[in-house]
């Protein structure tokens, strides 16, 4: 009987070890998170103050730290622009954003004049780009 306990106790106890070591890597790796699949874009939409949309000729969003302009094609947002929405940034940044906490400069043109300027607090976590900031991004504007 004390040889069954002891064998019971000599293949336990290490097996219980190891399971422990192993859990506690797995949580510990940043690859064992799991992501959602949706494709994240901070929209920033554009009114007039009876609630159309605005309608850009152009815009540009700027990278204040890095003193750089992004990239225009990687915000086409599929058609939004038509119901006033503009791309900021999106999951393709996620890298870059990862962890910090960004300003982009939105800039918006109609017939070559800037009618739209907001700045734009924007992060990432792991997964996914998100907002920062604290106030809608729906921007009224008066003409």
């Amino acid at each position: 009987m004390i040889y069954m306990k002891k064998g019971f106790f000599l293949i336990t106890v290490p097996l219980l070890i190891a399971i422990m070591l192993t859990s506690t890597q797995c949580n510990d790796k940043e690859e064992s998170v799991m992501c959602t699949s949706e494709f994240v874009t901070i929209l920033l939409k554009l009114e007039f103050s009876d609630g159309q949309p605005v309608l850009l000729d152009s815009s540009k969003v700027f990278w204040v730290s890095k003193n750089r302009f992004l990239e225009q094609n990687l915000f086409d947002a599929n058609g939004l622009r038509t119901n006033g929405y503009y791309g900021v940034v999106n999951d393709l940044m996620q890298p870059e954003l990862k962890g910090k906490q960004e300003i982009m400069r939105f800039t918006g043109y109609v017939n070559d004049e800037i009618i739209c300027e907001r700045n734009v607090l924007v992060g990432a976590d792991r997964c996914h780009v998100m907002y920062l900031g604290t106030e809608p991004l729906i921007q009224v504007i008066d003409l």
